[in-house]
């Protein structure tokens, strides 16, 4: 039987939640240092609400199912010890690309993604991911607004632990909407180029768009292998919706 108990948080993570919190300054212009540190800062705030967000979740289910089988998780577990024992891994910011730039011929797909502002980051129980949390800038403080994914959080990992480098920062998730396909971004440590791996959601969706007939390069796409398809579905979807 569990027992309810309060989830005590170290007084660290405690005190970095707090700086969390506070509301982001004023958007740095340019691409300059005062840019990169703001985006550091961004990421910094994101992951702690992330933690929080995470630890407020595994509170309401302590409390909810104290003593019975937990069921319905947004995370897979199989149980509420494995749920406590969950931690925060690496996260990533959701870019997108606007669905006009694709259906109007632009081929340089790394140069269309922009950043949303939303950040996801790992679930895991050691080294199995097991979901993600998904954090957003609502009136000036970051906070946790979703749960799950743990489909897409194993995928993440598996190109990260095969293509990234040592803090992931070679790696760009990017979600075209329009074309239902996740993708991310890796960009060689060796020639600096811009590869593509294409996620599940990108293989379902684009197979019906010739994606199945591109051989990629251990795993991975160049750009002008995906367009064709990306093209076709994102100018399909916005024929449906016209």
């Amino acid at each position: 039987m569990f027992k309810t108990k309060a989830l005590t948080l170290p007084g660290a993570l405690l005190c970095a939640i707090v700086l969390a919190a506070q509301p982001l300054a004023a958007s740095a212009a340019g691409n300059g240092p005062a840019a990169i540190v703001q985006s550091q800062l961004a990421r910094s705030q994101a992951q702690l609400a992330a933690q929080q967000g995470l630890a407020e979740y595994q509170q309401s289910k302590l409390q909810a199912y104290a003593g019975l089988a937990p069921d319905n998780m947004a995370f897979d577990v199989s149980s509420m010890e494995e749920l406590l024992q969950a931690r925060i891994g690496h996260g990533f910011e959701i870019h997108t690309i606007k669905p006009q730039d694709v259906a109007g011929g632009r081929t340089d797909l790394s140069g269309m993604a922009t950043p949303t502002g939303s950040w996801r980051f790992v679930v895991q129980v050691g080294d199995k991911p097991i979901g993600l949390v998904t954090v957003e800038l609502m009136d000036g403080r970051w906070q946790a607004v979703s749960f799950g994914g743990a489909g897409l959080a194993r995928e993440y990992e598996a190109v990260r632990v095969a293509h990234g480098n040592s803090d992931g920062s070679n790696l760009r998730f990017i979600r075209v909407y329009q074309a239902q396909s996740d993708l991310l971004e890796v960009i060689s440590t060796n020639d600096g180029k811009a590869r593509f791996a294409a996620m599940k959601s990108a293989q379902e969706s684009l197979l019906r768009f010739g994606l199945n007939k591109v051989q990629p390069d251990a795993g991975l796409f160049d750009a002008s292998q995906l367009m064709q398809s990306l093209r076709a579905a994102v100018s399909k979807n916005l024929d449906v919706q016209h």
